[in-house]
């Protein structure tokens, strides 16, 4: 299962694809705190990534994949930078 919420954490699980968008926003819109672990996230689609910039939850932690980390992590953490 891509998706493991709870109440105010999140793990993104491999592959998250256009079909868990809306559970994600549902998610995250209810999270009064949310954290979201990317740590053994896969693959993002782009839904999920406009999501996470616009409601800028904590990143709890750092995708392993090497493109995640590289090229979208860093988009994320200036978002929370700019939230300040």
């Amino acid at each position: 299962m891509p998706l493991e919420l709870h109440d105010d954490t999140a793990t993104l699980v491999g592959v998250v694809t256009v079909d868990e968008v809306e559970q994600l926003v549902g998610w995250l819109r209810a999270a009064r705190k949310p954290k979201v672990s990317l740590r053994r996230c896969n693959h993002l689609h782009t839904g999920a990534l406009q999501a996470l910039l616009l409601f800028k939850p904590k990143i709890s932690a750092a995708p392993n994949n090497a493109f995640l980390a590289a090229q979208v992590l860093p988009l994320l953490d200036s978002s929370q930078r700019n939230r300040r």
